[in-house]
Parts: C-alpha cells; sequence; structure tokens
C-alpha cells in the first residue's frame, strides 16, 4: 500500500474505533499527527534503511516486524499512559498497526499468505524486489495495478470519512473548510 493509502486505512479504522468506542470523532492536532505519523512510521524507517543506505534486506523488515513492532507500540503506550497522553498514544498505535494491515491486505485477499513473512523478519527471509533507485524514482515509475488501485479506493472512502468527521485537526488550527451551505427552507415554521 502507497503512502495515502496508509494514511486513510488508518484514519478509517481509527475514526470508525472512536465511534465504536462511543468518543465521538477524531479531534485534536496532538492525536491527528500522531495517527498520520504511525501509518507511516515503519516505511519511514525500513525504506531508506533499505533502497538508500542498503543496510536492510528489503523496505518490509525491521519496523515492520513484529519483534520490533510489539514492543514499540507497548512502549508508546506505557508512555502515552504515564504522562497523560492517551489518545495520542492510542493513535498513533492504531496507525502503525494499520501500516502492517495495509501491506498485507490486497495480498491476503489474492490468498497469498506468504506474504506475511515480513511479519517474523529475520526468522523467515523477506522475498520482495529491491530497488535500486531512489523512493522518489520509485514514485515516478508507478503503474496503476490492482493492488494501487485498492489504495486508491481505501484513499477515496478515508477521505470521505474525514470530511464527515469534520476534517480534523483542521477545526482546532482555526480552519474550517468550505462546505455547502444548506438551502433555506421556503416552509415557515
Amino acid at each position: 500500500m502507497l503512502p495515502w493509502g496508509h494514511a486513510a486505512l488508518g484514519y478509517l479504522l481509527y475514526s470508525y474505533g472512536l465511534q465504536f468506542c462511543r468518543v465521538g470523532p477524531p479531534s485534536g492536532l496532538a492525536a491527528t499527527c500522531a495517527l498520520a505519523v504511525g501509518t507511516q512510521f515503519p516505511d519511514l524507517v525500513d525504506k531508506p534503511l533499505s533502497w538508500t543506505f542498503q543496510l536492510l534486506p528489503g523496505g518490509r523488515t525491521l519496523a515492520h516486524t513484529l519483534f520490533v513492532a510489539v514492543p514499540l507500540l507497548l512502549a508508546v503506550l506505557f508512555v502515552a499512559r504515564r504522562f497523560d497522553y492517551r489518545r495520542v498514544g492510542d493513535a498513533f498505535v492504531v496507525g502503525y498497526a494499520s501500516h502492517l494491515l495495509g501491506d498485507t491486505l490486497w495480498q491476503l485477499g489474492q490468498g497469498n499468505v506468504e506474504v506475511l513473512a515480513f511479519l517474523v523478519w529475520p526468522l523467515i527471509p523477506v522475498d520482495e524486489p529491491e530497488y535500486d533507485y531512489s523512493i522518489l524514482e520509485f514514485f515516478l515509475q508507478l503503474e496503476l495495478t490492482a493492488g494501487v488501485a485498492f489504495g486508491l479506493v481505501v484513499t477515496a472512502v478515508g477521505l470521505l470519512r474525514w470530511w464527515r468527521d469534520g476534517a480534523p485537526p483542521l477545526p482546532s488550527l482555526g480552519l474550517e473548510l468550505a462546505r455547502p451551505a444548506e438551502e433555506p427552507s421556503d416552509r415557515r415554521e
């Protein structure tokens, strides 16, 4: 999944999770930023270390493994609760976990369970194409495949949900997106 798909999937899971827990829609700059960073975090670690610096064998290795994710997310939850930033910690954790889910969704839907191997790297070696070009070149060579199209659909649904939630964190920054004005009623009550 590409960055915008990860962001949208994380937002959808976070928003619907808050709704399920009857907390209300996402709000606040800190939690929204933590969610955004969490949705990108594994790639922000692994892709540069693999593609740019060749320190990792693949773009889904170290930060994508359960051996790093589980202790890191437990530590984030502990620290967030200790310093009374529970929503910020929860948002980061949902974002990070949704990233790992997003990297498996399309492939699992196609019946490819081998894709789960990256979750336990280095116990199971990664089997993914290696890129000998930069991240920018990766995006410039991107093609519209079924998996990319799936990510675009997730992005569209995520944007729609974000809009319906009031476009957080824009209101907390004093910014409001222009919304269609309600039609005046011709009836007098």
